[in-house]
């Protein structure tokens, strides 16, 4: 996607954060943590403190739904495996594999985690090729976005009130 269209997605997102308020945080976080329109959620989560959001909504209704937008890559790393190993060299799906036997859900826990404004979830495809059970990866996505969210929320709610 070109740089002028993201931002078009980033305006059009914004205005449905202005206009629903926190209850638009769900459509935009499942959107953004789908592999078609990857962005940070976090990015929206200042101006809903600052509209007086609160903040333990902010962390499950983002939670949700970036899982829910995970959901959307596990399955199409599941259903589309075959169609992705055609296309992506056998070599890099090896390796996506190694890694996924060699760390598993502590692997894919510690990088949902990972305490920065980065879109990741595009990494939830790969539990989909490789067959990783599906009750295990949705308690370890949901956890790691509540983990996550909660720092973010934490952090910038203190800002806040500093000001």
């Amino acid at each position: 996607m070109g740089k002028n269209k993201m931002t078009d997605v980033i305006i059009f997102l914004a205005g449905i954060v202005k206009q629903w308020g926190i209850l638009g945080l769900l459509p935009i976080s499942l959107i953004g943590s789908t592999i078609f329109v990857p962005f940070a959620v976090e990015f929206f989560f200042p101006a809903l403190l600052a509209a007086g959001a609160d903040p333990f909504s902010i962390v499950i209704i983002a939670g949700i739904g970036s899982t829910l937008g995970t959901f959307v890559n596990y399955w199409m790393g599941y259903v589309g495996s075959g169609y992705i190993k055609k296309k992506i060299d056998d070599h890099k799906v090896e390796r996506a594999k190694r890694l996924m036997d060699r760390y598993g859900w502590f692997g894919l826990l510690l990088v949902i985690t990972i305490p920065l404004p980065l879109p990741v979830d595009g990494v939830t495809i790969i539990p989909g090729i490789t067959r990783m059970n599906f009750l295990w990866f949705s308690a370890v996505i949901f956890s790691g976005k509540i983990i996550k969210y909660a720092f973010f929320v934490g952090l910038l709610d203190g800002l806040l009130l500093l000001m």
